[in-house]
C-alpha cells in the first residue's frame, strides 16, 4: 500500500514536469524574443549613432587639416575629434556586442554579457555627460571658424571663453563627486533604478528584466 502511493506520488511528480517543459519552452521562447526585439531597438539607436557621427569625424578631420598652423584653431577642433573618436568607437564595440549575442546560449550566460554591457553604457554615458560642459567652448569656436569663415577670437570675448573653459574643468569633479555621493545615498532608490535605465537605455534594462524573468521562474521550476 505504502510502495504505490509513493509510485503514485512518482508518477504524479513526472506528469507535473512533464507538463511544465512545455509552458518552459514557451515562456523562454516568448522571453527571449521580447529581449531579442527590445536589443534591435537599441542596435537601431546605436547605428544611427554611428551614422552621425562618422560624418562629423569626417568634417573634424578636413577642418584640423586646414588649421594645422593655427594653433589656436587646431586645438578646438582635436578635442571635438577626441570625444567623436571615443563616442564613435564605443558605438561600433556595442553594434559588435549585439550582433555577437548568442540566443542559444544559457539564460545566465546571456543574462551576465546584457548586465556588462548596460554598465559599459551606463558609464560611458555619465562621463559624457560631464566632459560636455567643458566642449561648449571649442565646439563655438569650431562652429564660428568652420561655418562662418570668421575668427572666433575676434568676435568673442577673451574672458567669457576662459569662464566657459574652466567653468568645463571645475564641472568635471564636481560632477564626479555628486555622482558618486547621490549614487551611494539613493542607488536603491526606485528613482535612481530608473534614472540610471534612462541614461543606459531603456532597451538595454528592458532586455535585462525579460532575462530576470526568465531565470526566476526555471529557479523556481528547479526547487519545485
Amino acid at each position: 500500500m505504502k510502495t504505490n502511493t509513493l509510485n503514485d506520488l512518482w508518477r504524479a511528480y513526472g506528469d507535473s514536469l512533464d507538463s511544465a517543459q512545455p509552458n518552459l519552452k514557451l515562456l523562454r521562447d516568448a522571453r527571449l524574443g521580447a529581449a531579442s526585439s527590445a536589443l534591435r531597438k537599441l542596435s537601431r539607436g546605436v547605428l544611427a549613432e554611428v551614422l552621425v557621427a562618422v560624418p562629423l569625424l569626417a568634417l573634424l578631420v578636413s577642418f584640423a587639416a586646414s588649421n594645422i598652423g593655427s594653433p589656436q584653431h587646431l586645438l578646438p577642433a582635436l578635442a571635438l575629434l577626441a570625444m567623436t573618436i571615443a563616442q564613435l568607437a564605443f558605438g561600433i564595440y556595442q553594434l559588435d556586442a549585439l550582433n555577437s549575442l548568442d540566443f542559444a546560449a544559457p539564460v545566465l550566460a546571456l543574462q551576465k554579457r546584457l548586465a556588462e554591457l548596460r554598465i559599459r553604457r551606463i558609464r560611458v554615458t555619465q562621463w559624457t555627460l560631464l566632459v560636455s560642459p567643458l566642449l561648449w567652448a571649442p565646439m563655438l569656436l569650431v562652429l564660428i571658424k568652420g561655418l562662418l569663415g570668421v575668427n572666433p577670437y575676434a568676435i568673442l570675448d577673451a574672458t567669457w571663453l576662459a569662464a566657459n573653459v574652466i567653468f568645463g574643468i571645475a564641472v568635471i569633479p564636481l560632477g564626479w563627486w555628486a555622482s558618486r555621493r547621490f549614487a551611494r545615498r539613493f542607488g536603491h532608490t526606485r528613482f535612481m533604478r530608473r534614472l540610471m535605465d534612462d541614461i543606459g537605455g531603456q532597451s538595454l534594462a528592458d532586455a535585462v528584466a525579460h532575462l530576470d524573468h526568465l531565470v526566476q521562474f526555471e529557479s523556481e521550476l528547479e526547487r519545485a
